[in-house]
């Protein structure tokens, strides 16, 4: 699995792909941005499976502080 900040430095690239286009190309277009979306769509899902790690992290250690 990639890292978050491997994901953010592909999202960046895609953005400066995008910006970079002298003129609109549809098809080059349509696939950075369904590559964006897959990038974007996987930095989010660590983010939520780290939010969720934090969270039974806490609630094990509030449980042990009982």
């Amino acid at each position: 699995m990639r890292t978050q900040q491997q994901i953010e430095e592909r999202i960046a690239f895609l953005h400066q792909q995008l910006d970079s286009l002298d003129h609109y190309l549809p098809d080059t277009y349509q696939f950075l941005m369904a590559e964006l979306d897959s990038q974007q769509r996987e930095l989010m899902e660590i983010k939520i499976q780290s939010y969720y790690h934090s969270q039974d992290n806490e609630s094990k250690h509030q449980n042990t502080d009982s």
